[in-house]
C-alpha cells in the first residue's frame, strides 16, 4: 500500500484547538422540590482561554479552560407554613355583640416565596483532563451518533464515508462552584426581603415576628441551613441537581462523541474536475495518528 504522512506542529495543533473550543456552548435548565423547597437553575456557558501540550506519551493535555457562564440563574422558592393572627373574638354579655379582632394569615401561597439571581458574574470555574487522539470509521455501520441536544454539534460532520479524529478526554478535572461571600449575602438579602414585603406592617409585623423569632430565623428554619447559606446552595447544585455531572458529561461528549477535529473523507478529492474530466479520488484503507512534544502526525494507507 502506498502511504500519505501529515506532520502538524503542536503550535498549529493549538491554534485547531482553539476553533475547536470557540465553538463549545452548554445551555440547561432544570426544577426539582425538596420538600417545602423549589430549587431550579437555568445555565449557559462557553468555554475560554486554556492552554493545550503535546507529550511523548501520546496524550494531549488540556489544563485551566475557563468555564464562563453566560447565565448562571438559581431558582429558590420556600413553601413556608402558613402563620396566622387575629381572628378571635370576646364574648360579651348579651345584648353587647361579641368583640372579634381581625384575622391577617401570612405565607398562604405555594411557594410562598420566589427569587431568581444570576450569579454569572460571581462564578468562575476551570477545566482540565490529559485526553489521547484515537480515529474512528464512519460509514453506514458506523453512523455518527446524533447530539440529544441540537447546540452539541459544532463541527459539519462529512455525508459519505469518512475517517473522523476525535480528542477522547479522561477524567475530567472541575472545580466545585466558588461562591464568594457576596454571594451568601445576596441571597440571603434577597430572602429576607422577599419575606418581609408578605409582612403587613404594625403590629400584626411585631406580633408575627415574636411568633416566627425573626426573618432570618425563619428562613433558616424552614430551609434547614448550615451557618453558611453559600455552601448549602452549593451542596444542593453540585448533588441534588446533578450539575456537575451534567456539565462533565457535556464537556466528554462534545469532544468524544459530536465533534470530531477533523474528518478526511474516503474516497479523498486530491483534483477537482475540469470540464469533462471527473475530479480524481483516492481511496483511504486506514488512518493513524500519533503524538510526541512537538507535533501530530497523521499517517493514511491508500488503497
Amino acid at each position: 500500500m502506498a502511504h500519505m504522512n501529515v506532520a502538524v506542529s503542536e503550535d498549529t495543533f493549538r491554534r485547531l484547538f482553539e476553533l475547536f473550543r470557540d465553538s463549545f456552548k452548554l445551555e440547561a435548565a432544570d426544577t426539582a422540590s425538596l420538600g417545602p423547597i423549589r430549587l431550579g437553575y437555568d445555565v449557559k456557558a462557553h468555554l475560554e482561554n486554556g492552554t493545550v501540550e503535546l507529550n511523548a506519551a501520546g496524550e494531549v493535555q488540556v489544563k485551566e479552560l475557563d468555564l464562563q457562564w453566560d447565565r448562571l440563574k438559581v431558582m429558590l422558592g420556600l413553601d413556608i407554613p402558613e402563620i396566622c393572627v387575629g381572628g378571635w373574638c370576646v364574648n360579651m354579655p348579651w345584648p353587647i355583640p361579641d368583640f372579634c379582632l381581625p384575622r391577617w394569615c401570612v405565607f398562604s401561597g405555594d411557594p410562598d416565596i420566589s427569587i431568581a439571581p444570576d450569579l454569572a458574574a460571581f462564578v468562575r470555574q476551570e477545566i482540565s483532563f490529559t485526553g489521547i487522539l484515537q480515529v474512528e470509521k464512519k460509514d453506514a455501520t458506523h453512523p455518527v451518533p446524533v447530539p440529544p441536544f441540537p447546540w452539541l454539534r459544532q463541527v459539519t460532520i462529512p455525508a459519505g464515508d469518512a475517517w473522523l479524529l476525535y480528542l477522547k478526554p479522561g477524567p475530567i478535572d472541575l472545580d466545585l462552584f466558588d461562591f464568594a461571600d457576596a454571594v451568601g449575602d445576596l441571597l440571603e438579602e434577597l430572602l429576607v426581603d422577599a419575606v418581609t414585603a408578605i409582612i403587613p406592617g404594625g403590629w400584626v409585623r411585631d406580633l408575627i415576628l415574636a411568633i416566627i423569632g425573626g426573618i432570618i430565623d425563619l428562613i433558616r428554619a424552614v430551609l434547614d441551613l448550615p451557618d453558611d447559606i453559600e455552601e448549602w446552595l452549593s451542596d444542593q447544585l453540585n448533588v441534588s441537581f446533578g450539575l456537575l455531572d451534567m456539565i462533565m458529561q457535556f464537556v466528554g461528549d462534545f469532544f468524544a462523541r459530536y465533534n470530531p477535529l477533523y474528518a478526511v473523507e474516503t474516497p479523498l478529492e486530491i483534483m477537482a474536475g475540469e470540464g469533462a474530466l471527473p475530479a480524481v479520488k483516492i481511496p483511504i484503507a486506514a488512518l493513524g495518528v500519533a503524538v510526541n512534544d512537538d507535533e501530530m502526525t497523521v499517517t493514511a494507507d491508500i488503497g
